[in-house]
């Protein structure tokens, strides 16, 4: 029965800093380029475009993009929740 009572309630998420949101997108960006993705890519010029108005607004973003060339996909996530980092994934596939 006492149940009811916190039916209602929910926790306000906590948001990050424009300050995390940019160490969190320099930390990936230095991964990037210690594979050899450097900023002139395709496909990854598209990332540092979602990255920096993710810095600026702090809105999540997700998506896949295409690297031509090689033979990956960028599975990206930038969430502004404060309990969950961001994440960039380089997945393979043959067929890009």
């Amino acid at each position: 029965m006492g149940k009811k009572n916190r039916r209602g309630e929910k926790k306000k998420k906590e948001k990050k800093t424009e300050e995390e949101r940019k160490i969190e997108i320099d930390t990936i960006k230095t991964k990037l380029i210690n594979v050899g993705l450097g900023e002139k890519i395709e496909g990854i010029d598209i990332f540092y475009k979602e990255a920096e108005k993710f810095i600026r607004s702090g809105d999540s973003w997700s998506g896949k993009i295409k690297i031509r060339g090689a033979k990956r996909i960028l599975d990206v996530i930038l969430t502004s929740n404060k309990r969950k980092e961001s994440t960039a994934a380089l997945l393979y596939n043959e067929h890009v």
